[in-house]
């Protein structure tokens, strides 16, 4: 049975987004058997919360609602039983939302 290393074939991109904004990460890789993917933000896990969704098997993260603390790097990571490799990081930086005239 031939076998493969997960392999980064799309890697999420840098984002710069405003407060109050929804982001979507995309990542996707091949490898046999199919690897399972996951996501870190700084190094942590991510997982499904009220604003992070996560779609297509994992291959897009979904933030709804950026805030400043959402801002960090953005890693995908795929594991099979062969091995694991992770994506190069993709910065996420939110700015602050200004109010004109206020």
């Amino acid at each position: 049975m031939f076998t493969d290393l997960p392999e980064v074939i799309v890697y999420p991109e840098v984002q710069t987004k405003t407060e109050g904004e929804n982001v979507t990460l995309s990542c996707n890789f091949a490898g046999n058997p199919a690897p399972t993917i996951s996501w870190t933000r700084n190094g942590s896990p991510l997982s499904t919360t009220g604003r992070i969704s996560f779609l297509d098997g994992k291959k897009q993260l979904t933030i709804t609602n950026v805030s400043k603390t959402d801002s960090g790097e953005y890693r995908c990571v795929a594991e099979n039983n062969v091995g694991n490799e992770t994506s190069n990081a993709a910065n996420l930086d939110v700015q602050r939302k200004y109010m004109c005239g206020v």
